[in-house]
């Protein structure tokens, strides 16, 4: 009895064992299997993708997303409320600027307008009446005005006149007084002067006179001849009537001095009357100009009126105005019970139909601009500042096989601070008519273009150095000096050759002097073209399998 129950425990246990012996079995056979394929493959040459060096355009560009948009979006809505009368067109219409596109009832408006023009009519009357006197006074005033100007004016010249021909007759008596005084100046010199020949003659005579008494008293002693004596005598007799001469003279320069005295007092007494006689005529002149200066100020006072008189002229202006300003703001209503397309576009929604009621700021249609499609796109503020206007942008959009153009139009100068992005706005260049507004495009502005020589993958550039395909198939490690670079290929300066192949990604390592394995060949352009191994059941005879 106790048999079976051992039994029933040991034939699971029995079968449980062997099924994990053979999952041991089977597992030790795989390892070993793949360690024989690891070996085999350690061996084998390395799976590698290649490029050829070639002349390449090396192209900076910057990429990006974004959205053809139409330039302008028009949410057309009214400014007054109102039932709607008409409305025909529906999405997809095209419509041109000025277009009617929507009435909304004007009986409101119509009246508000004839209530403004009867309004304007009843202001401008009053205006033509205060017009009328105001400008009736103000010429009286004017000419009043004008008339006492032309008075003070004739009055000031007229002293102007008296001071200048006073001055010339002061100045005349004024010479008088100075030539009088320069003529007795010239009597009483001439008088001094005959002064000192009097003394001059006189002493002339004591000489002549002294010489002849020592002469006489010589001549008794015997000592000079009775000639000398003679002679002193004559010397004597004329220096006595050169004296007598000079002494006349004296008494002539002296009369010439009185008459010269007489005249200066003749001369001042006329400057003196010259001068009371012209003050007293500038004097009158000069209340002339006072008498008409202050019935000019008279009638200047009188003009104190037109401010008043055209202060109520502005007014009754103002009153038209005001008036002319109710039948615009009229008319302004009454246009805006039509709505008129304000750019060419087509209808893209219509959010309305005749006989509903239309509300301000509620668009009854959209309109999108027809004629110029734009792209925006954001990229990151450190990129704004490598593009400018004008640089060329290649659009790839889905649907499309040809590239579109486009052109950078304006760079927004700040980012937005959330994502530092700038936002860049794009004008397409190509043909507009397979595009669409809301598709979606991916966006390639070129930066910079420079001609390569030698241009390879930049990824086959690791650390310096490029994995070189001998003319033996085995990978050889080349330094090279790299150039400029794009987001694609770099400028090899030196290292490799035109058509030198180099490795651009292997599916193991590559090891130095190392044969390989081509399986695809990559273009600069991106392209990559596979190559198929070998056939195997094309070896030639005798070849191992």
């Amino acid at each position: 009895m106790k048999v079976k129950p051992l039994v029933y425990i040991g034939v699971p246990v029995i079968a449980i064992g062997f099924l994990i012996f053979n999952r041991l079995q089977t597992i030790q056979a795989n390892e070993a299997d793949a360690e024989k394929e690891s070996g085999a493959r350690r061996g084998a040459p390395a799976s590698v993708e290649v490029a050829t060096a070639q002349s390449y355009d090396i192209i900076e560009s910057i990429e990006s997303v974004g959205t053809v948009t139409p330039e302008f979006t028009v949410n057309l809505a009214p400014r007054t409320t109102g039932v709607i009368t008409y409305l025909e067109v529906r999405e997809g219409e095209v419509v041109k600027p000025g277009q009617l596109l929507a009435r909304i009832n004007p009986d409101q408006a119509n009246a508000s307008v004839l209530s403004a023009r009867a309004s304007i009519n009843e202001s401008r009357s009053r205006l033509t009446q205060a017009q009328a006197t105001v400008q009736a006074n103000n010429i009286q005033i004017q000419q009043n005005i004008r008339q006492a100007r032309a008075e003070v004016a004739n009055a000031k010249a007229n002293l102007n006149q008296t001071e200048k021909q006073a001055e010339a007759d002061v100045i005349s008596a004024n010479a008088d007084v100075t030539e009088a005084q320069a003529e007795l100046a010239s009597a009483q010199a001439t008088l001094k002067n005959r002064g000192s020949q009097v003394t001059a003659a006189r002493a002339n005579l004591t000489n002549a006179t002294t010489r002849l008494n020592r002469l006489e008293g010589l001549y008794e002693k015997g000592y000079v001849s009775a000639q000398e004596v003679d002679d002193a005598r004559a010397t004597v007799a004329s220096a006595q009537a050169n004296l007598d001469v000079r002494q006349g003279e004296i008494e002539t320069g002296q009369a010439d001095v009185n008459t010269a005295k007489a005249r200066l007092e003749s001369a001042r007494a006329n400057a003196n009357s010259t001068k009371a006689t012209t003050q007293a005529q500038i004097a009158s002149a000069k209340a002339r100009v006072e008498q008409a200066e202050a019935s000019l100020a008279s009638a200047e006072a009188n003009r104190a009126q037109i401010p008043a008189n055209e202060a109520n002229v502005n007014a009754l202006r103002a009153g038209v105005d005001s008036a002319e300003a109710q039948l615009q703001s009229a008319a302004s209503q009454k246009s805006d019970t039509e709505l008129r397309s304000t750019i060419a576009g087509t209808v893209t929604k219509r959010n309305a139909d005749p006989g509903s009621i239309a509300s301000p700021g509620q668009p009854v249609l959209v309109i999108e601009s027809t004629d110029r499609l734009i792209v925006n796109t954001s990229i990151p503020i450190s990129d704004s500042t490598k593009i400018e206007s004008g640089d060329r942008a290649n659009l790839t959009i889905e649907g499309i096989e040809d590239p579109i153009v486009a052109r950078v139009e304006k760079i927004i100068p700040s980012a937005d601070p959330q994502d530092r992005q700038a936002l860049v706005r794009l004008a397409i260049v190509s043909d507009q008519a397979s595009l669409r507004p809301g598709m979606f495009a991916k966006i390639n502005i070129e930066v910079s273009r420079s001609s390569a020589k030698v241009a390879i993958p930049t990824e086959a550039i690791q650390d310096g150095s490029v994995m070189l395909i001998g003319q033996d198939g085995k990978a050889v490690k080349t330094k090279v000096t790299v150039g400029n670079s794009d987001q694609k290929n770099s400028e090899i300066i030196s290292g490799i050759n035109i058509g030198d192949q180099v490795v651009v990604l292997s599916f193991s390592p590559v090891r130095p002097d190392s044969p390989v394995n081509i399986t695809a060949e990559r273009g600069l352009d991106g392209t990559r073209r596979v190559i198929e191994p070998p056939n195997e059941d094309k070896k030639p005879p005798g070849a191992k399998s």
